[in-house]
């Protein structure tokens, strides 16, 4: 028993500190340490099962074969009636290559096969700690939580240094919410183990002090994995954590207190729990928990939006689901939402169970773990303490991670599932229905289904790690390995790709169609295929190709990109720009790599424009500001039009097409434009006053041709909403009476031709000191000898007074410009305070030059 116990736990603890056992190889070994565990004692003719759990354990083993069967051949018409999906994908192989007559349920063996052997070790693991528990009592019954608490105590405090470092805590796995996982499952069981010692040792008629110790030792572990939980950061994780120590909490009062004892005390217990959800978490986590609710961010931080589209690809897959371990692949004709990512995980291991399962699957999921779980609740009343508080633990535990499981994926990181089928199996133990070992023989000795499975182990992992470590990569060793699904289709194509001197190389077309065969869900293998068939020049196989691509992968810019490419190749221009569209429909991520590729294949603007753009706001805009920025003039003119005339502007837009302009000299047709964007905001610009927003109703545009205000420390520069000449605003000008200032910074630039002009503006003062007030100077921006009046300044205070000039503005002049001034003052007392109001300004042509 105890070699089987280090076995297993050696199997754990290599998982979890191997990245969580996601790498492959790493977890081979861990597999391969299991299978010889299991092997061990599952081999002892004194294994056996108590009567009560014989249908327990048939249901997890049924579990592996379940799988099993999803990667069993079936003929096509039977699989048209079990998976309508499946075949229709099959169906289209005939177009191309030789006709499938017989397939498995799972889209992709090979990823189910891997998944496979996971659910056997799982299930091993799970059947042996049964065993090991079910035959202790009192405190021996904790002997497998044991191992449990070094490996969790060990990343608890390789989390906490991290912490104290300064570095993102996730201790020995690639996300915090995986480490999250693994400690939310172990703290109820570390701090029921150590109350349970605790209780013991205060129980004795002498109280035993180093019991006592232990207790307290053990709990304090619990308490620092729990801290170490929060410093991980994990939102979910955190109140998964928590809630499962609440659970616990709630128990041990509802089955000990009764009437309104009971209540009472549960009240309180959960305005505790709430508090400390509340106030204990730290600012870090505290500001994670806000940033879920604010505006920004996608419903549910994008799990939502992918549940969502998860619901559609369990409707495809109702019955028997599309192969465990298969998501990844199947979800791409689904995904509608974030598709700038790849969804290898649904986020909601309870959904993504069911895309791959099917209802069949989840049932009899449901068949192992609703007992298990029912067993464990049930300990959690008894009055032996020691099943008592190790049921507590259980529970505590089941409560973390189904509450984290609606948010994560822990049930696909190997050693977290490993885990959980560890504390599943405890959780059967406790039930106390099992036999002494003496009794409980009459079994068919040892080769029986369990040792079968960890047999089966032993075996594989060998193999496997072989596989990765010397021919995953070798095309005509991998087939024969991939006779027994062995496989790695991915590394084989990918070997194949590059030639001896690193460049790229042609894969034959026959080894991309059973790579297609393999996986033919993948759109990329179709796209694969496609071009392999463009280089023979065979259009219409390749067109197929591409066309079943687009069905299985409808929103997946790089799988329409893919398909634009070969619509270019085959001079279609038109639908080669609407399948990048249709990427610029979806998401902004890709905006400049297909900007750049429409400018390095010379696709004139007004192609762009009409075929390869969405009828949407944002792509146009992206577009226009692209070319902008690309210096290209004559392209945004022509981009501009359309925007323009679709309503597709802002002022963050429109304010960047007319400072290209400006800055190109062209002023008339900047300020024109600028114009027609305002539209009914114009407020009479270029008709009857050539100053735009002169009455500050609206806050200042990023435009050329609004005000312009550069903010500095001793003078502040607002519209004021209280104080206004006409309309209900006013420009207020408040000077802190820190220096003897030089003030222009606030100015508008405005479009004019030759001629003579009328500039009015009002002013309004308080308590403005010095000599030195506040005035208007107004000349040509582009000339130092052309136009340059300075008006009369204001100090003191003084109600709404007008300012009134003519100004003539010469040939070639284009520009105006009108700065709010104040001069230094020459006096003594020159420190400026007070305030100005500035409203009503306006440039109007009294008439043009001949």
């Amino acid at each position: 028993m105890i070699l089987c116990l280090v076995l297993l736990s050696v199997g754990l603890g290599y998982a979890v500190v191997q990245s969580g056992g996601m790498v492959h190889g790493d977890w081979n070994i861990s597999l391969l340490v299991i299978g010889m565990g299991g092997v061990v004692y599952l081999s002892r003719p004194s294994f056996a099962h108590a009567p009560s759990s014989k249908a327990l354990s048939r249901w997890a083993l049924l579990m592996p074969c379940y799988v099993a069967l999803q990667l069993v051949p079936l003929p096509l018409f039977f699989l048209r009636i079990l998976s309508p999906a499946r075949a229709w994908v099959l169906d289209a192989l005939p177009n191309i290559t030789n006709p499938v007559r017989f397939a498995a349920i799972s889209i992709s063996s090979e990823d189910t096969f891997v998944h496979l052997f996971r659910i056997i070790a799982y299930t091993v693991t799970f059947l042996v700690i049964r065993d090991i528990t079910s035959r202790n009592r009192k405190h021996r019954q904790w002997l497998p939580v044991v191992p449990l608490i070094l490996i969790a105590a060990g990343e608890a405090g390789l989390a906490l240094g991290q912490n104290a470092q300064g570095i993102e805590v996730q201790g020995t796995y690639a996300n915090r919410n995986h480490l999250a996982g693994l400690l939310e499952m172990v703290t109820p069981l570390c701090l029921a183990g150590g109350f349970a010692l605790c209780a013991s040792a205060l129980r004795h008629r002498t109280l035993q002090v180093r019991r006592l110790l232990q207790g307290c030792t053990v709990v304090g572990l619990g308490l620092i994995m729990f801290v170490a939980l929060m410093s991980s950061l994990s939102k979910m994780g955190f109140a998964a954590g928590l809630a499962g120590v609440f659970v616990m909490a709630m128990l041990t009062v509802a089955t000990r207190l009764r009437a309104w004892r009971k209540w009472l005390v549960l009240a309180c217990i959960a305005a505790l729990f709430l508090f400390v959800f509340v106030f204990l978490p730290p600012d870090e986590l505290v500001d994670r928990f806000a940033g879920v609710l604010s505006a920004q961010q996608p419903a549910a931080e994008g799990r939502g939006p992918i549940a969502r589209d998860t619901l559609h690809l369990i409707a495809a897959y109702p019955l028997l689901g599309c192969g465990l371990g298969t998501y990844g692949t199947a979800f791409l004709k689904y995904q509608t939402s974030i598709v700038d990512f790849a969804f290898t995980y649904a986020h909601n291991d309870y959904l993504q169970l069911a895309s791959e399962l099917g209802v069949l699957g989840v049932l009899l999921l449901g068949a192992v773990l609703a007992p298990v779980a029912v067993s464990a609740f049930r300990a959690a009343g008894q009055s032996e303490p020691q099943t008592c508080y190790l049921g507590l633990g259980v529970a505590g535990a089941f409560t973390a991670i189904g509450l984290h499981s609606l948010a994560d994926f822990n049930l696909y990181i190997p050693a977290n599932a490993l885990l959980l089928a560890w504390i599943l199996g405890i959780a059967a133990g406790i039930s106390g229905d099992a036999k002494p070992p003496d009794t409980a023989r009459g079994r068919s000795g040892p080769w029986r289904f369990e040792i079968g499975f960890a047999i089966l182990l032993v075996l594989y992992a060998p193999a496997r790690i072989v596989f990765e470590k010397l021919y995953r990569s070798d095309s005509r060793i991998e087939a024969a390995f991939c006779r027994f699904d062995i496989c790695d289709t991915d590394e084989v194509v990918a070997a194949q790709t590059l030639d001896h001197a690193g460049r790229l190389a042609d894969v034959p077309t026959a080894e991309l169609l059973v790579a297609l065969r393999r996986d033919p869900n993948s759109p990329d293998r179709w796209c694969d295929v496609g071009e392999s068939w463009l280089r023979s020049e065979q259009i219409a196989r390749a067109r197929f190709c591409f066309s079943k691509a687009a069905e299985l992968g409808p929103n997946i810019p790089t799988v329409r990109m893919r398909v634009s490419d070969f619509y270019y190749r085959i001079h279609d221009l038109a639908d080669a720009l609407r399948q990048r569209s249709r990427v610029l429909k979806a998401t902004e991520t890709y905006d400049s790599l297909i900007f750049d590729w429409y400018g390095e294949k010379k696709i004139p603007v007004k192609d762009v424009l009409m075929n390869g753009l969405p009828e949407d706001r944002r792509a146009f805009q992206a577009y226009l500001h692209y070319l902008i920025n690309g210096g290209r003039l004559p392209d945004a003119m022509t981009a501009w039009q359309t925007v323009s005339s679709h309503k597709y502007a802002d002022d963050r837009v429109a304010g960047e097409y007319v400072h290209m302009l400006y800055d190109a000299r062209m002023y008339e047709p900047a300020a024109r434009a600028w114009a027609d964007f305002l539209g009914p905001r114009r407020n009479g610009y270029l008709e009857s006053n050539w100053i735009f927003n002169g009455d500050f109703e609206s806050e200042p545009s990023t435009s050329v041709f609004d005000w312009r205000i550069d903010q500095r420390d001793d003078v502040e520069v607002t519209r004021d909403a209280s104080v206004a000449h006409t309309g209900a605003h006013s420009l207020r000008i408040r000077f802190s009476g820190q220096g003897n200032l030089n003030y222009n910074e606030t100015s508008q630039t405005a479009f004019v031709t030759p001629g003579t002009y009328l500039f009015e503006a009002f002013i309004r003062t308080e308590g403005v000191t010095t000599n030195e007030g506040v005035g208007f100077h107004i000349l040509d921006p582009e000339a130092s000898k052309g136009t340059d009046i300075i008006t009369e300044n204001f100090t003191g205070s003084n109600d709404w007074h007008k300012v009134e000039r003519v100004v003539s503005v010469p040939s070639r002049a284009r520009l105006l410009q009108i700065r709010i001034v104040r001069k230094p003052s020459l006096k003594f007392d020159n420190r400026i305070n007070g305030t100005a109001w500035i409203d009503s300004v306006r440039v109007t042509p009294l008439h043009s030059a001949p």
